[in-house]
């Protein structure tokens, strides 16, 4: 598993993308963004270790953001 996705309905995604951008910058992996019609799809890319603590890290980051 090299890559996460997951999509958020809720009404701070800007700040949830700069709190997993800023995730990804310590970890080396990179993340990429697509503004749906209601919420945004979150795409992590990177080795299988940070995947696996990017999958473990998402309800924080969803706590952050709100």
């Amino acid at each position: 598993m090299n890559h996460y996705d997951f999509i958020y309905f809720g009404p701070y995604g800007y700040d949830l993308k700069q709190t997993i951008a800023e995730w990804c910058k310590a970890h080396d992996c990179r993340l990429e963004t697509t503004t749906l019609l209601k919420g945004s799809r979150f795409s992590i890319s990177g080795s299988e270790e940070t995947i696996r603590a990017a999958i473990r890290s998402v309800r924080v980051w969803l706590r952050t953001a709100a």
